[in-house]
């Protein structure tokens, strides 16, 4: 499930240690580092934060496709296209 985000001055991203510890894990694993970005809260520097834009492409390309494969090991997104096409063609 997508965490919420934080608006601050008009700067909408989330903390990655907020994060459910396997969404943590894979988003630590798979984004590009430099996305990373720190925010100046109250005097206060806030360091792993994420542009909530990155993190909703992240979840919605990176992470969503990982969680649906694991739920049915053995057959990827693809295999499952493949079959619904010619399950089509054979009608």
């Amino acid at each position: 499930m997508k965490v919420n985000s934080t608006i601050y001055k008009g700067i909408e991203y989330i903390q990655v240690n907020a994060l459910p510890q396997d969404q943590k894990e894979r988003l630590l694993q798979t984004i590009n580092h430099d996305l990373l970005i720190k925010i100046l809260v109250d005097e206060k520097l806030i360091a792993n934060c994420l542009l909530f834009k990155d993190y909703e492409i992240w979840f919605d390309n990176i992470y969503k496709p990982q969680t649906k494969t694991n739920e049915q090991p053995g057959k990827s997104s693809v295999e499952s296209a493949a079959i619904r096409v010619e399950a089509v063609k054979k009608s």
